[in-house]
């Protein structure tokens, strides 16, 4: 217990302690304790802002990349549209000279409008005589406003000149100089200008060779047992026909072909179809009937010549089929040709080869040269 006088004592020196502040200066530091509190309060929001702000700067960022890499694919995506497409080269040689201008370019016309031309791009190379007039170039160029396809031409020089002549013209050779010439390429179909293309022409150029040197349509020639000295079995139309252009260069057939044709020009027949023949014999594979078939005559006459003539065995439904939607036609036995002016008596000018006449004529009123065709040729 507190004696009074320790309890003044202390109660004194308290009384001092409280007194030596005054109430202002007590307030003062109540007022800078408090301040304090409100300064740590303000960082925590300041800090909690902070956070807030980085996150979203963080989504911002994160966004704007998101829509960078769609433009980016966008943008991608619409210059690939723009470029043109990675396409497979369709190669189509045709021999020709002044004379055989028009019928060239309604096949190449029929062949350009069924085209698949999302997947194939066609390329001709054209392999003129050597007096060809340059000027008419620009009949076949003149295509080039109608249809994408690649052209090159080939003047060929006179060296066959000493050759029998196929409707006074030396052309039909030219092509046995197409291995020699086009050493680069696999394959190539070879089509005469008395031709109409009815389908994507793509299918024909693709079927496998299965080791043969050459493809070709089924033609009836028994003569040639005795005149070449090979089965007519195996003897092809040389006017439609798909070269194994890798096979013939192997095994030097290219060489062979010109030789052949100028030691026995005087033996054959069929001038360069029976070289054909002769060289790749036993390695002649046939196409398909819808490939080429040539027709003639009225339907009756025309499946009569080919069961009767033809020696190989053909399959009737694929016959039939062949007849009734071909790929190719092949106007070989049609006279005169179906681009002329003709009547019902004309040998060999009926009802198959009258139909196609208006066909010819529908493709020939895609070209530019509609009115010239039709006034040189009907008039």
């Amino acid at each position: 217990m507190y004696h009074e006088s320790e309890k003044f004592l202390f109660n004194t020196e308290i009384r001092t302690i409280i007194n030596s502040k005054s109430p202002i200066s007590f307030v003062n530091e109540q007022t800078r304790f408090n301040k304090k509190k409100d300064y740590t309060l303000w960082k925590i929001l300041l800090s909690l802002l902070f956070i807030i702000c980085l996150i979203q700067l963080v989504m911002i960022i994160f966004l704007m990349n998101k829509k960078i890499e769609y433009s980016h694919r966008k943008l991608l995506k619409n210059i690939n549209e723009s470029l043109p497409s990675k396409k497979t080269e369709i190669y189509i040689s045709m021999s020709l000279d002044n004379n055989a201008i028009y019928p060239t370019l309604v096949s190449m016309t029929s062949a350009l409008e069924n085209n698949d031309n999302n997947k194939n791009i066609l390329v001709y190379y054209l392999l003129l005589s050597h007096d060809f007039n340059v000027k008419n170039l620009k009949i076949f160029e003149s295509l080039k406003n109608h249809y994408e396809f690649k052209i090159k031409y080939f003047f060929i020089p006179n060296i066959f000149s000493d050759m029998d002549k196929w409707r006074e013209s030396d052309s039909i050779y030219y092509k046995l100089l197409i291995p020699l010439m086009f050493p680069e390429l696999e394959r190539i179909i070879f089509l005469d200008g008395d031709t109409l293309i009815f389908k994507d022409i793509s299918e024909m150029y693709n079927l496998p060779f299965k080791g043969n040197y050459v493809l070709g349509y089924p033609f009836h020639t028994p003569y040639i047992i005795d005149k070449l000295g090979i089965n007519s079995k195996y003897y092809i139309n040389g006017r439609v026909i798909l070269l194994n252009i890798k096979k013939i260069r192997q095994y030097n057939k290219d060489i062979e072909l010109l030789k052949y044709t100028f030691d026995n020009h005087k033996k054959v027949l069929f001038l360069e179809q029976d070289t054909l023949n002769y060289v790749f014999y036993g390695k002649i594979g046939f196409l398909p009937l819808k490939y080429g078939i040539y027709l003639y005559g009225n339907l009756k006459e025309f499946k009569k010549s080919y069961m009767e003539n033809l020696r190989v065995n053909l399959n009737m439904t694929e016959l039939k089929n062949a007849i009734d939607d071909p790929s190719i036609v092949h106007f070989c036995c049609c006279n005169p040709k179906i681009w002329n002016k003709t009547t019902e008596h004309e040998r060999g000018f009926n009802h198959i080869c009258k139909k196609y006449q208006k066909k010819f004529y529908y493709y020939a009123n895609k070209t530019d040269y509609y009115f010239d065709i039709y006034n040189k040729y009907m008039k």
